[in-house]
């Protein structure tokens, strides 16, 4: 398969060398896959945009990063605490549009592996494979090119994002939905970002914020910052539950949305992609073709 996406090299080199130390949290789109991002071709006015964000180190993608953006934008879900109080009613969650973001700092792991600009390569082949493709597989949730075409996953960019905490992510999501919005109204913005099951702990740590916390927390989610989880195999249900009964997360129950990734890609991980690179085991299957021959060609994770 001829990687016939565009290079990255320039994008983020002035993205580094322009935002990295800049104080602003700050989003820089690199694509759009539709042209009216962040809006869908279809509404061209909106009182609320609501962005499903995938936010990774993306080392490399795989089908798991795109399962997530699939779940947030077919899936009917319950908020966490409808969960709990046993409420039968499921909801979809209107997204509008979708964003995979690549971040140029992480709060815990060091920069390794495959360099920014082959990531962003990476990124963009994946968006290609969700927004753009279409083609049945068995990681995919829709069913239907019906259910694919009713979703606004061709909706979709990719960029960058210069701040590693998400209640600076989420002031930079909005801030660039709205500049990249044509309507005449200034819209609200809602972000659902997705997390793991690790990072949607680590959300409510308060090591990850400074005095103001859970001052924080708070600011997140009442600006629009929205949780769609998943949970890895391996996790107890009496852990969950403990979890969200917790003082700290209990009062936000209702911007969380936990997320049934297909079993196909349950059990994936960048880790265990880079591994199955390494040791050439069936979990290179795991990432999209393209990806794939991408990194072989470059020869990337082989040491």
């Amino acid at each position: 398969m001829k990687c016939d996406t565009p290079e990255y090299d320039d994008f983020v080199k002035d993205f580094i060398s322009t935002q990295a130390a800049n104080s602003k949290p700050t989003v820089k789109i690199a694509r759009r896959f539709c042209e009216t991002w962040p809006m869908p071709k279809q509404i061209t006015t909106t009182a609320t945009i609501r962005v499903a964000v995938m936010d990774s180190s993306f080392n490399p993608p795989h089908y798991c990063h795109g399962a997530y953006l699939e779940c947030m934008g077919i899936m009917k879900l319950k908020s966490e605490d409808q969960r709990q109080q046993r409420v039968d009613e499921t909801r979809s969650l209107e997204i509008d549009a979708f964003l995979l973001l690549l971040g140029s700092q992480n709060a815990d792991k060091p920069q390794q592996g495959a360099s920014l600009a082959q990531r962003m390569r990476m990124v963009d082949m994946l968006a290609t494979t969700v927004a753009v493709d279409a083609t049945s597989d068995t990681w995919h949730v829709w069913k239907s090119r019906d259910e694919f075409d009713a979703s606004n996953l061709h909706n979709m960019a990719i960029g960058m994002v210069n701040t590693p905490r998400f209640i600076d992510k989420c002031q930079a999501v909005r801030d660039i939905a709205r500049q990249e919005y044509k309507g005449s109204e200034v819209p609200q913005v809602l972000c659902f970002f997705a997390m793991g099951w690790d990072t949607l702990i680590r959300f409510f740590d308060a090591k990850y914020y400074g005095p103001d916390y859970p001052a924080e927390i708070d600011q997140f989610f009442a600006e629009g910052g929205r949780i769609a989880y998943a949970r890895r195999t391996g996790f107890l249900d009496s852990d969950v539950e403990e979890f969200f009964a917790a003082a700290r997360v209990a009062p936000y129950l209702r911007f969380i949305y936990e997320l049934e990734l297909p079993k196909r890609v349950k059990h994936i991980s960048s880790t265990e992609v880079r591994r199955a690179i390494i040791e050439s085991s069936h979990g290179v299957r795991d990432t999209p073709p393209r990806i794939l021959e991408y990194v072989n060609s470059n020869q990337l994770y082989r040491d």
